[in-house]
């Protein structure tokens, strides 16, 4: 269902999952060893110190914001306190939405709107046809894109906001990678949930810190939209050493523009590469590349200690599709130079 499975592989090099490939900041690194000396105590049920300082770095108020064990705690406390009988879900997306949405309202009706590969799985106005039809209670949408790494063009997304106004339904924006794609301060929906009560906000520190085993998303919203979601989280779901190295992240502005920099210079080697070994490569904005080939990759590399993500199993994909993540260039090089051969 994910990648990063290399706990039942010999796995030298993990492809298979979308981390800041500049890694932990230092400072953070320290921070978590730090936070072994408050391991004897409860976290802070309130998450106090960490939602102010996240709150004003987003210029929003603590009341619209709550944090969950990763962006995918939040998703499911979502789905459960608004209890949609219907959603809107675009394939191929990411899958952890589908069951959710499955687990929380086994009974919903789940709307899917396919993406076109001769559009590089982009979204396209047509998905504004399928809302006025369909008309879900509930809509999930990632920009930029898993698996593709496309974001959705400015315009359209403030079309698919003014729609679920239109038909009374609550958006849920994933924005977990948007901050390694250079285009945060311009491109993220933040600044909207003022004034978009149904509108909701998706983040994570685990790709943007590279801190996959702290476990660290927060989801923004209206005050009423976040008190309900809050009120489906459990109690201490924030250990003190998310807590604490989530506060540390948020000194690493930086160290965030140099990482989205590095990630442009190294997707563009990446993908010029795979085009080279003969792969149809998808476009990509993100810090993940899709592309095709015509055999089993995925085994081949493994046997080689390489884990890259096999995309068979998202719905609207089929066998031969594949997605890397865009690793230092060392990591790069060398996974080109073993394609090649």
């Amino acid at each position: 269902m994910h990648g990063g499975d290399i706990y039942r592989h010999d796995v030298k090099y993990d492809f298979s999952v979308n981390l800041n490939p500049l890694g932990m900041p230092e400072n953070v690194r320290k921070k978590l060893i730090e936070a072994i000396s408050c391991a004897d105590r409860y976290p802070d049920i309130l998450n106090e110190n960490l939602t102010t300082k996240t709150a004003k770095m987003l210029s929003i108020s603590k009341e619209q914001i709550c944090f969950g064990n990763g962006a995918s705690e939040l998703i499911m406390a979502i789905c459960h306190s608004l209890l949609p009988d219907s959603v809107m879900l675009v394939a191929p997306g990411f899958s952890g939405y589908k069951s959710a949405v499955s687990s929380a309202v086994p009974d919903c009706r789940i709307y899917c709107h396919y993406l076109k590969e001769e559009n590089d799985f982009d979204l396209t106005k047509d998905f504004l046809d399928d809302l006025k039809i369909c008309e879900p209670k509930l809509i999930f949408l990632t920009t930029p894109n898993n698996p593709n790494g496309r974001l959705i063009d400015e315009v359209l997304l403030k079309q698919i906001l003014e729609t679920c106004d239109e038909i009374g339904a609550v958006v849920v924006v994933d924005e977990c990678f948007l901050s390694l794609t250079g285009k945060d301060e311009e491109l993220s929906l933040i600044t909207e949930v003022d004034k978009r009560k149904k509108l909701i906000v998706l983040r994570a520190f685990t790709k943007t810190y590279a801190i996959a085993g702290v476990r660290l998303g927060y989801s923004v919203g209206s005050r009423e939209m976040i008190k309900k979601i809050k009120a489906h989280l459990p109690e201490w779901n924030i250990s003190v050493f998310a807590q604490m190295a989530g506060a540390e992240c948020l000194k690493n502005s930086q160290y965030v523009a140099s990482s989205a920099e590095y990630i442009k210079r190294e997707r563009k080697y990446l993908s010029d590469g795979l085009k080279k070994a003969g792969f149809k490569v998808f476009s990509s904005d993100a810090n993940y590349i899709l592309f095709r080939c015509r055999y089993d990759l995925s085994v081949r590399l493994l046997e080689r200690g390489i884990l890259i993500r096999d995309c068979a199993d998202y719905e609207g994909l089929s066998t031969g599709f594949y997605r890397v993540a865009v690793r230092s260039h060392e990591e790069n090089e060398y996974l080109l130079s073993v394609l090649s051969k």
